[in-house]
């Protein structure tokens, strides 16, 4: 097997990579892979940002509240109760907090730099300056988030454009097969995080739970239609092996067609009640987020899902391996080339 150029130093192409986008359905192909890159960056943007605000919440309840929950623990544990050692606890309590928090990351720094040398020489003082880097830029940020001249959607701004940087960096540097389809993937998913964010983010940080939420809904269904385009669904291969060979790929379409009927009627259901969402134009409470947004995840989630199993169907009919797990396809597409080749 050849090495593909454009992937790194000693990384190998995967069988028929480069044969992905030829053939009548070449154009469909790419188009399909584009929205699935979409679909993944809009769930890793959502299952971060989801975490990152429930936790900012907790935080910022933390930062803000003159009392300290540390405290409080350590006073109930050791049966503490005299007012003047509760007053020298909530003012040690937040201090120890900082100190244990600064030693988990000299130990999360100090354990990836002792697996990256394995075999070699390990660098004793790398850890303890990205645990100070680290450290003081946490330390910043958490000044900013209790500056109450900073809006809350402006934080999350800065945090998603940090973040942002570091992926692009990342993407750039290495260069791997598919960077522009990622790219494109990226600029929508920024378009929808900034559209949001300056619309919808109310100011403060109580409202997380509400809009990780809606973000959720959308993860677990769109996640379904991810789950299709990878053929990563749970398939009853029983029947493969009870069926002779010449027919397998007809009861795989059979298969991929009853699914997509079932999609189908998901779809309509999840449209009904969505329409109902629109008619009455309902709002959530904090983020003033219109109510379809959550409901019209169900109709576009089963819609996409049942269209790629149309198009598996077809594929599975006409010999194809389109809807299968990325490892099977691969082997297709090597078996099909190794036939071509003997064939010429």
């Amino acid at each position: 097997m050849q090495r593909d150029p454009r992937l790194p130093s000693g990384a190998m192409a995967e069988p028929g990579e480069e044969n992905r986008y030829q053939g009548r359905f070449g154009l469909l192909r790419r188009v399909d892979d584009l929205i699935f890159s979409v679909e993944m960056g809009i769930l890793w943007t959502f299952l971060a940002v989801s975490a990152v605000m429930v936790f900012l919440d907790v935080m910022y309840r933390r930062l803000a509240a003159p009392d300290s929950k540390v405290a409080e623990l350590t006073a109930r544990i050791f049966g503490i109760e005299s007012p003047e050692a509760m007053d020298r606890l909530t003012t040690v309590g937040p201090i120890a907090t900082g100190l244990l928090g600064v030693g988990l990351l000299y130990f999360a720094f100090w354990t990836a730099e002792d697996h990256a040398s394995e075999g070699g020489e390990k660098s004793t003082m790398k850890p303890i300056i990205e645990t100070v880097v680290a450290a003081a830029g946490l330390g910043l940020l958490g000044w900013i988030m209790i500056q109450p001249s900073v809006e809350s959607r402006w934080f999350y701004m800065l945090l998603y454009g940090l973040c942002a940087a570091w992926w692009l960096y990342g993407q750039l540097r290495d260069r791997a097969p598919g960077l522009a389809t990622r790219l494109v993937a990226f600029v929508v998913v920024t378009g929808l995080y900034i559209y949001v964010t300056l619309n919808y983010f109310p100011d403060g940080y109580s409202w997380s739970k509400e809009l990780s939420l809606i973000m959720l809904l959308w993860v677990g269904f769109l996640g379904a239609s991810v789950c299709a385009h990878e053929g990563k669904h749970i398939q009853v291969g029983a029947l493969k092996r009870v069926v002779p060979p010449s027919m397998s790929r007809y009861t795989e379409a059979i298969g991929y067609l009853a699914t997509a009927a079932f999609c189908l009627f998901m779809a309509l259901l999840g449209w009904e009640y969505a329409k109902e969402a629109l008619q009455l134009e309902g709002r959530f409470e904090q983020t003033n987020i219109p109510d379809w947004v959550a409901t019209i995840a169900v109709p576009a989630a089963f819609a996409m899902t049942m269209i790629r199993y149309i198009a598996a169907t077809i594929s599975s009919m006409l010999g194809g391996s389109y809807g299968a797990a990325p490892e099977e396809e691969a082997m297709v597409a090597a078996s099909q080339a190794s036939k071509k080749g003997a064939e010429g």
